[in-house]
């Protein structure tokens, strides 16, 4: 009688063991595949595609000139090619990014635009690249150039001075280049093009 008041405490012994065990399991499981990223590049798929074209700032293109610069105000700085608009990125990323707007003008048109984001931390750099590359692989279709890999090692990549391009469905583009900086930063190009029939008419 002993031996099985012994037997049944200790079944229920290994039975409440097993049953924790698997519950810290299941708990772990979700913080493992959370990503470590730290900030939000959300906002790029609404700033630069609409309907399967590609877009700058939200903005149609062709856009007057002047009227960029009344919406930035104060924030607008031309640059010494006039032909250019520089304003400082406003998305949510860590501050040891300099984020970098620029706007590129075609006899006072608007014709296409660039991101730029610029870091000295490989590892924030890294972490950028595969943030974007899955917000790309969901929000865009294939690129043409089908290497998406390149943003899984963005630093490495930058190295090798890697890029990726996709195209609308007007023909408008969009190209990704991971770089280097002449102080040996890392920067990350977004340069979106506006369909390439209209600014061949403009040439």
């Amino acid at each position: 009688m002993i031996k099985s008041k012994a037997l049944v405490f200790f079944m229920i012994s290994l039975l409440s063991v097993l049953l924790i065990s698997s519950g810290c399991s299941s708990n772990k499981q979700p913080a493992q595949e959370s990503s470590s990223f730290e900030g939000d590049l959300g906002q790029l798929l609404e700033k630069t595609s609409k309907d399967g074209a590609f877009i700058f700032e939200g903005l149609p293109w062709l856009v007057a000139k002047q009227e960029i610069i009344g919406q930035q105000k104060e924030d607008a700085i031309q640059s010494e090619e006039t032909d250019r608009i520089l304003v400082e990125g406003g998305l949510s990323l860590d501050t040891k990014v300099k984020q970098t707007v620029i706007y590129n003008f075609q006899d006072d048109q608007l014709v296409s635009g660039e991101y730029l984001f610029i870091t000295s931390d490989d590892q924030y750099f890294a972490e950028m690249g595969k943030e974007l590359k899955a917000l790309f692989t969901e929000g865009f279709s294939e690129p043409l150039t089908m290497n998406l890999a390149v943003l899984d090692q963005a630093d490495a990549s930058s190295r090798q001075e890697e890029h990726i391009i996709w195209e609308g469905s007007d023909r408008s583009s969009l190209r990704l280049n991971l770089l280097t900086t002449e102080q040996g930063d890392f920067l990350l190009q977004i340069h979106v093009t506006s369909p390439q029939p209209e600014r061949e008419g403009l040439q």
